[in-house]
């Protein structure tokens, strides 16, 4: 029985999955992975699962997918063909420069992380454990009381505000 209502399911479903994906992360090879990614995780979970929330469950779990995969894609360094503006702003700054002049740099990368210390310790202490310390992010979120998701978001709106407010500058150096 497992087996005919996942093979229906996936008949359904794989082109939708697909589609989810391929609008994130405008590759297609990576929408195959994530597609087989959200297809096996229900493959492990298909007698949990009620008949009728199937849908709903592949769609969210393939928007978390590509999302899990853009951030792969991010933290590796890969660049995609087209960054879409959305993604721009959580470019971290320090990246976009190329190298020179690396003592007027530094002296401003540490006048950002100051202002952001006085915008926000909890930012600033993630981001120098985490982005600069390179520590692990599940022992971080541990000492912190959080889940991994919620670290990595309070990272993701620090970057946020370090690029609306320091990129134009730091980039002009």
């Amino acid at each position: 029985m497992k087996r005919e209502v996942f093979d229906r399911v996936y008949e359904d479903y794989h082109k939708l999955v697909l589609h989810i994906a391929f609008d994130g992360l405008q590759d297609y090879d990576l929408a195959q992975d994530v597609c087989q990614e959200v297809f096996c995780k229900l493959h492990e979970k298909i007698d949990l699962l009620d008949e009728g929330l199937i849908k709903g469950w592949i769609v969210k779990n393939a928007q978390r997918k590509t999302i899990d995969f853009l951030r792969r894609a991010y933290l590796k360094n890969e660049v995609f063909s087209e960054i879409e503006e959305d993604m721009q702003q959580a470019v971290v700054v320090e990246y976009l420069v190329e190298e020179e002049d690396e003592c007027r740099r530094k002296e401003f990368r540490a006048h950002m992380f100051e202002k952001l210390k006085e915008k926000n310790l909890v930012w600033y202490d993630l981001m120098m454990r985490v982005v600069v310390g390179k520590e692990s992010t599940k022992a971080v979120a541990q000492d912190y009381g959080m889940t991994v998701v919620n670290l990595r978001m309070k990272i993701s709106r620090a970057r946020r505000w370090l690029y609306n407010n320091y990129y134009q500058v730091y980039r002009e150096l």
